[in-house]
């Protein structure tokens, strides 16, 4: 059963959907589903715009911790690769995005939601945070870079470094989302939004976004070639297999 669902709509909109509910974790694979999808669209020119949400009641909750810890020194690897793979893929793709945040959007989760151009938030009960510091895991560069280019510097010291947690009004307000919409409008705004960026001249719509983010892409283009991606020498150690079972066993 595909966990990467996509659909093409006659106006030129790719609605992709995370279809793994209920809470969307994500693991290499699923990583570099993501990465070659939107590779494909970006290069298909009947799609004008993309929108990525998901089913179940998270956008997406970040790495499955209960697989991560396993990880071998090769699988680290993998996954560190399939992270700046994806979200370097995201925050360079050519074409507006639009996030449709249904629900809790942690860690990784929010990394995905911080890659689109326009942010859209069900006003449900819900998480949202880069919870990595909690659980011990230390950032890739995709990951940080796209939240210190996204995220207003209070905003980025009080979820990466200190690791808090907000709700959907409280990141509207710090504008980590654009909009909080009620959950039945969710995607009839997304949609809106997508259709009115997809009416922007598209090569100077992907050349200004290309220059506008010019600095982290330079430093995840080097992560994903190799150099200076500090995570490939050492990941996951013990600190976060402490961690992570210590999440998971209050959420137990």
């Amino acid at each position: 059963m595909s966990r990467l669902n996509l659909s093409v709509r006659t106006d030129g909109l790719a609605v992709v959907t995370l279809a793994h509910p209920p809470m969307n974790t994500m693991d290499a694979p699923l990583l570099e589903g993501i990465t070659s999808l939107f590779e494909g669209l970006a290069t298909e020119p009947a799609v004008r715009a993309a929108i990525i949400r998901s089913e179940g009641r998270a956008f997406s909750a970040g790495l499955d911790l209960k697989l991560v810890p396993g990880l071998d020194r090769v699988g680290q690897r993998r996954l560190v690769d399939a992270l700046n793979d994806c979200f370097g893929t995201l925050y360079a793709w050519p074409k507006p995005l639009v996030a449709a945040i249904n629900g809790h959007a942690i860690a990784g989760g929010m990394i995905l939601a911080l890659c689109a151009d326009w942010r859209v938030v069900a006003d449900v009960p819900m998480e949202t945070s880069l919870a990595e510091v909690r659980v011990g895991v230390t950032y890739p560069v995709a990951p940080l870079e796209i939240a210190r280019s996204e995220l207003a510097p209070t905003t980025a010291r009080r979820l990466i470094l200190l690791g808090e947690s907000l709700d959907a009004r409280e990141a509207e307000a710090l504008r980590v989302f654009d909009e909080r919409v009620p959950e039945d409008e969710l995607m009839t705004r997304a949609l809106a939004r997508a259709q009115r960026y997809a009416a922007l001249p598209p090569n100077a719509f992907a050349t200004t976004k290309r220059e506008l983010r010019a600095p982290a892409l330079d430093r995840i283009a080097e992560a994903r070639s190799g150099r200076r991606e500090p995570r490939l020498a050492s990941w996951l150690g013990e600190e976060m297999r402490r961690a992570a079972a210590a999440v998971l066993g209050r959420a137990a």
